[in-house]
Parts: structure tokens; sequence; C-alpha cells
């Protein structure tokens, strides 16, 4: 294809039926002129269908992802999946194939000697008056199989201009506007309501369109789990540019302490196989909807500045590296300035921008990082050295205050949240488990071994949910006066030396994570109250080394 050229693109289900696609063994027969049309009778009836639909409209070139990559070729399969923003984003036009739930459905309206023909549903109220019912894109998407595919969210992502056929009807889209074939007279000012565009995010937003993109692809589904960071490569480097991050997992390292705090909407299903694996510390590593943490967003870079304490690391047997290191790997964004995201620069050596100690354990300062990497005990097992050599870039190695609580079932069953209880059985706060609280009920009801917790963040106060049901004490409400007065003071809480907080930082967002081995793995998040740590159970809050899988 020449440079600079204009190209379509074409959205679609691909399903399990066998048809016609590039490999090594007709590569060299597909580079042949007019091999297409010779072989158009094997292609998906959608794909003969595009064909035709660009030619009709004036184009020459179409792309294709079964003809234009080569199928058994990984490097030619990868190299083009770490493009997908390139490919959708520079095409004039993307064609979706909504209808159906394979490749051979076809673009019905591209077939009208089937009879397949729309008629408008009319009402004559009077000879020179007339209504019409208009039909709406979104209930005929949430219909279609298309729809819940995760493959299919990064190529509409990135497009520019969508014509898409669903339900028997055809749409066509802009960034500002939609026409429809079933009505004469379009509203110019129908606005558009597509899945988030990549346009350049304002700083203010991007935290939003992040959630927005996490939240809808992690709402769709895959045949092959082991496909979920493929399927997302193209969306990740757009959100890798605007973050100036590495992604990790699909988390962006410049604020990784608030991406790490994901939650669940629905029970979920861990995302592994044989030999294979993703870290359960991403939402990457499980199969259903989450959402993130909103509730710091409009205050995002004093609460990365000021309220977070992690020194996180990258960790394998053979090498430990910084996640993330502000005064290297900070990326300059034309026309940002201060409104940047992420850590920020500082005038100390902590490589998050923090300039202050977090916490303060038995009269000692806690800094991060305090013990050689390499004295991780446990390691001897070969089958265990193999297990972590395959878990290169998943496992997390930090420093924290590690804490044991019961768990109470939610009582009522449609509650998701598992309830905390200190040692006098108060509730204290909260927890969000991956896995639905109904999967962790043998474990609270059989009286297993306390489950521990981990302390990431400060939360706010308004981060404590159902507080008619939960009521927590009087006591872990925070200040001394009336917490229903108006005038709400500053408050030392004892989280480090000379810290001041104001009154609503009460909380810590806290991971709960159970033990394989030497690795921890993330099994819920949630909040709980910071005096409730000095009400643990025994041996109490301890600083603790974590290697997180």
């Amino acid at each position: 294809m020449p440079e600079e050229c204009q190209y379509v693109t074409l959205s679609y289900v691909w399903g399990t039926i066998p048809g016609f696609m590039t490999t090594k063994a007709n590569i060299k027969e597909l580079e042949s002129p007019g091999i297409v049309h010779t072989r158009a009778y094997q292609l998906p009836s959608t794909i003969r269908d595009a064909i035709d639909l660009v030619r009709k409209i004036g184009y020459r070139f179409l792309w294709i992802d079964r003809l234009c990559i080569v199928q058994d070729d990984e490097a030619n399969v990868q190299a083009n999946i770490w493009n997908m923003d390139r490919i959708y984003g520079q095409s004039v036009l993307l064609i979706i194939a909504a209808d159906g739930d394979h490749a051979d459905a076809g673009l019905s309206r591209m077939r009208l000697s089937t009879g397949n023909h729309q008629t408008q549903n009319l009402l004559r109220i009077e000879p020179a008056l007339r209504l019409v019912t208009v039909s709406k894109l979104r209930p005929l998407r949430d219909k279609s199989t298309y729809q819940r595919r995760g493959w299919t969210y990064q190529e509409e992502f990135f497009a520019k201009r969508k014509l898409i056929f669903v339900g028997d009807r055809v749409f066509f889209e802009r960034r500002s506007a939609r026409w429809q074939e079933d009505i004469a007279l379009e509203d110019q000012t129908i606005q558009s309501k597509p899945i988030h565009r990549p346009v350049k995010p304002h700083p203010r937003s991007i935290y939003r369109s992040y959630r927005n993109s996490v939240c809808e692809f992690t709402s769709r589904q895959l045949t092959f789990p082991i496909d979920v960071m493929n399927a997302f490569a193209g969306v990740s480097n757009y959100w890798a540019e605007f973050f100036g991050a590495t992604m990790k997992h699909g988390l962006p390292n410049s604020v990784f302490d608030w991406a790490i705090l994901w939650k669940p909407r629905q029970s979920l299903r861990r995302r592994q196989g044989e030999g294979w694996s993703f870290p359960t510390w991403s939402w990457a590593g499980w199969m259903g909807p989450v959402e993130m943490d909103m509730n710091i967003v409009n205050r995002q870079q004093h609460w990365l500045t000021h309220h977070t304490w992690i020194t996180w690391y990258q960790w394998s047997l053979s090498l430990t590296a910084l996640l993330w290191d502000v005064n290297h790997e900070r990326k300059e964004k034309s026309g940002w300035g201060d409104a940047d995201v992420g850590y920020r620069a500082s005038n100390t050596i902590d490589p998050f921008g923090r300039n202050k100690n977090r916490f303060v354990i038995d009269g000692k300062s806690q800094d991060g990082i305090s013990a050689p990497f390499a004295e991780v005990q446990g390691l001897d097992d070969p089958r265990l050295r193999s297990s972590l050599h395959s878990k290169l870039g998943q496992i997390l190695l930090f420093w924290i205050i590690s804490a044991r609580f019961n768990l109470e079932y939610p009582k009522d069953p449609v509650d998701r949240q598992l309830i905390i209880l200190d040692r006098r059985g108060v509730a204290a706060g909260y927890i969000f488990s991956d896995q639905g609280a109904e999967a962790m009920r043998a474990d609270i009801l059989n009286g297993a071994d306390p489950f521990e917790l981990i302390a990431l963040s400060d939360a706010e106060a308004n981060s404590w949910p159902n507080r008619a049901i939960y009521s927590p004490p009087f006591e872990y409400l925070g200040a001394q006066e009336d917490p229903k007065a108006e005038d709400k003071k500053m408050t030392v809480i004892d989280t480090g030396p000379g810290i001041e907080y104001p009154e609503s930082w009460k909380l810590y967002n806290v991971m709960l994570i159970s033990w394989q081995g030497p690795l921890a793995e993330r099994r819920g998040i949630g909040t709980i109250y910071k005096q409730a740590m000095k009400n643990a159970l025994d041996p109490g809050p301890v600083w603790k080394r974590i290697l997180l899988g």
C-alpha cells in the first residue's frame, strides 16, 4: 500500500466458522494482482460485502485483519497487534459489521436483492403531518455480539468515522453527529455517544477517560482469555502517551498508586491457564467487569504526593528494578506544562516525587525499602523457581504496613462488601472481594485464619459505603469534635512524624491478600479506618516485605 494513501478498515466478529486467511504458505500467491477477485468465493460473506462496499464508495484500499496479518507468523502478528492504534486511527473510515455472530453474517443492507428492505413506521396525523419512529443505535448495538467482543473495542476506539451495520440498518457517525438511513431529515445537532474517542484528553479528565476505557473493555469477552493484553495493546499505547507512562499489565506506572485501586463490579474469575497467568494485582489478571476509584481524581496530584508512600519495585530472580523513577521516566507532553499528570519530580531522592516518611513503627521511621532484595526465603524448590521465571514482569516487591483482621459476611446477600472487624468485633472497614463475597463465605463461616490486609495509601472518609447499615464507632469517625459539625478542623493522624491531614483523610486504602508460598496474591480491595489499626489482631500492625504476584 503506498504511503499517505487513504484506506478503509473493517471491524467484525470472527466467530468459529472457518474461513480463508493469509498464512505463510499462501502469502506469495496473495501478493499477485487480482488474486482477491479469484479467491473471492473462499472469503466470508462479511469480507466480500465490505470489499464491494469500498469499491462503491470510491476507495481502493481496505485493511482486513485476517488478510493483512500473516496469521501463523507470530512476529508478524505481534508487530500488527502493537500498531492497532495507528492502523485503525489513520484510516479514513471504519466499517463496523455488528450484525450476526460470525464472519459469514454479511452486511445485510448491501444485499437489497434479498428483499430485506427497511420501511419507516409512519403515523398519519393529518394530510400534511406525519410522525415517524426513529431507530436508536444503542439498543441495537447492546443486543449485538459485536458489542460484547473484546477485540472489537480498540478497533472502534480509534475510528474517526464509522459506517455501522446493525439491526438491518445503517448508521454513519463522526465525532460530533450521527446520520441514519431510516429518517428523511437528520437533526444536525444530534450528538454522537459512541465509546470514548482517541482525542487528546484534558489533564483534568484523563483519569475518568482511562477509567471509561477499562470499564468498557473488561465488560467484554474474549474467546481466548490469554489475548487480554493483545486486545488492549493499541489502547495501552494511547494511554501510555498521555500518562507519560509505561503500561504495566494495563496499569500506567506514572499513577500506579491510583491504578492499583481498581475494584470488581461483580464476581470475577482468575485469568490463567496451563503454563500462563497474569498478575492478581492487575485487572488483566481477572475476567469480569471492574471499576476505578474516582473519589480522589479532583485532587490526584496532591494525593499522589502527600497521601501515598509505597516504593514499588518489579522483582525477578535475576533483577530488581524500580517500577517508576520520576527523575528518569517523566516524558514531556507538549502544551500540558504544569497541568501534567502523574508523579512529580522533587528535590529529594524519593523516586516517586515524595518528600516525607509515612509511618512510625515502634518509634522508628519507615522509608520505603529497608532490606536486601536477594534475601527472599522459600525459593529453593526448582518447580517454584521455574514458575517465577515464567512470571517475568509480574511480581511487585515493596515494604508496607500489614495487619490481620476478621471479616464478616454481609447481612444482605445482595451486598458484595465484606465487613472488616477489629479484635473487639467492631466494624472498622469494608472489602470488595475480587471473587465475590459468596466465594469467601466458607472461609469466614468455618473460622479460617485471620485475614491479612496491607495499607496501600490514604483514603477519604467519603469512601465508606452504606453508612446506615455498617456504622463505624464514634472513635473511628476521627476528630474529637462532633462529626456533624460544619466547622471541620485539621486533625493530626499518627501516620508519620509531623504530618497533618485534613479531617477527611481518616482511612487507608487496603488490599486483602493471601499467600501462595513466598508470593502474595490479591483477593480484594477496600478501606479501613486508620484508628482501627491499633485494634488489629495479634501481633498488631507490622512493617513487612511483600512479593505480590
